[in-house]
């Protein structure tokens, strides 16, 4: 008689057969690494945390470059609680793998190439073990007005990362020094002055993108309904509490703003659970809603007319539209104290920035109405960042096809 199986269900056993199969998982890959050979025409990509099971980002548009190659073999590692993406069936030799299982360990020791959008500590439970052997290319996730890598104290893990890197990619003289700076020891001439890859998935033509994207865009469209778009995009923060949280009359008063101009106002925020719930009544009147459904935020900047935001990055991407940009910057005095800024803002900002909600409001009305872009700071901001030709996704696999034929 076959006894059945009951499933551990006490959290702290649980967590103790958890932590044994990560260092079972570990050892497996700890001996593959130091084993097996690596093999250069296997790239591995990134995915994000969270249930898209597809390479997101500055990633994702090297992906897109070489996904019909047929000589290279593109392996995307995917995450626990992900499932394989449909979009992953796009291209030749395309390989979606659970880096956390054997199989997925194998796969990470083989690659010559390593592709990633943040931290090795983000790419899997055993990435210490990563040997030099491997060329990463920490493609990063956007051009970075605050500080980063080494350039930020409080992050001290960096001292044992960067050293593994091979390259990274920047988009002006400017941003190239920052880069190499952030992540010292790489040389200069390591950091490709090519541009942003994820620049391409919101220049491209829409026929060109990935049918996902596409998807994506449409799905995007039907909430719009026919209406532009605001996009309210805040940076990351360390804790909830360093969130704007708009009151019952602000949401009144966007509202009202948003159906006047027949705008919808998306925000997509980090991870900000409590601010979700205080925006239900505004979400029930449709004119604001929450776009953190949407994977790639490149998806939304396509048809993004108004973008709103603090100190993300997002914005200078966003530049290359040379729609409007404004930004709202409650927090500045702590945000400076907290994470600090490699530009002076007066340099780096399009537009003057702004702490109160009735300057968001008067702002925005004016933006919307075709007011308010100093066509010369916002030239200049411009300039600042982006000396770069395009299809940099192409550029970069390029040079990456060129370190494998060294």
């Amino acid at each position: 008689m076959t006894q059945a199986v009951v499933p551990v269900k006490n959290p702290v056993t649980q967590r103790a057969l958890s932590l044994l199969g990560q260092g079972l998982q570990s050892s497996a890959f700890w001996l593959l690494e130091h084993l097996l050979p690596a093999r250069e025409n296997f790239w591995c990509f990134c995915t994000w945390p969270g249930q898209y099971a597809h390479t997101m980002d500055n990633p994702r548009a090297v992906f897109e470059a070489v996904k019909d190659d047929p000589a290279i073999v593109k392996i995307i590692l995917r995450k626990r609680g992900q499932v394989a993406a449909s979009a992953a069936n796009e291209g030749v030799n395309v390989i979606v793998v659970n880096v956390e299982t054997l199989r997925g360990a194998y796969y990470l020791a083989v690659s010559r190439f390593i592709l990633t959008g943040y931290g090795l500590g983000g790419l899997c439970s055993y990435s210490a073990w990563i040997t030099s052997k491997h060329k990463i290319i920490q493609l990063w996730h956007g051009i970075p007005l605050k500080r980063i890598g080494k350039l930020f104290p409080g992050e001290k893990y960096w001292d044992l990362e960067t050293p593994k890197y091979t390259a990274t990619v920047c988009s002006s003289a400017r941003d190239q020094a920052i880069m190499a700076a952030a992540f010292a020891p790489l040389p200069i001439e390591n950091v490709w002055l090519c541009g942003l890859p994820r620049n391409d998935l919101f220049l491209k033509d829409e026929i060109s993108l990935p049918a996902d994207y596409r998807q994506q865009l449409g799905d995007l469209r039907r909430r719009l309904d026919g209406r532009r778009f605001v996009l309210y995009a805040p940076t990351w923060r360390a804790t909830e509490d360093g969130i704007y949280a708009f009151s019952d009359e602000e949401r009144a008063a966007l509202d009202a703003l948003s159906k006047r101009h027949n705008v919808a106002f998306g925000i997509r925020a980090h991870a900000n659970r409590r601010i979700q719930d205080a925006y239900a009544d505004s979400l029930k009147a449709g004119s604001i809603f929450f776009a953190n459904d949407f994977p790639d935020v490149n998806v939304l900047l396509r048809i993004t007319d108004v973008l709103v935001t603090d100190y993300s990055s997002i914005y200078i991407d966003f530049l290359l539209t040379g729609r409007p940009i404004l930004h709202f910057t409650y927090d500045v005095e702590e945000y400076v104290k907290e994470r600090g800024f490699l530009y002076e803002l007066d340099e780096a900002l399009p537009s003057k920035w702004f702490k109160s909600f009735g300057e968001l409001l008067a702002q925005l009305d004016a933006a919307l109405e075709g007011r308010g872009i100093d066509a010369q700071r916002y030239s200049g901001a411009k300039m600042l960042f982006h000396t770069h030709a395009d299809h940099s996704g192409l550029q970069v696999a390029n040079r990456i096809r060129a370190l494998a034929a060294r």
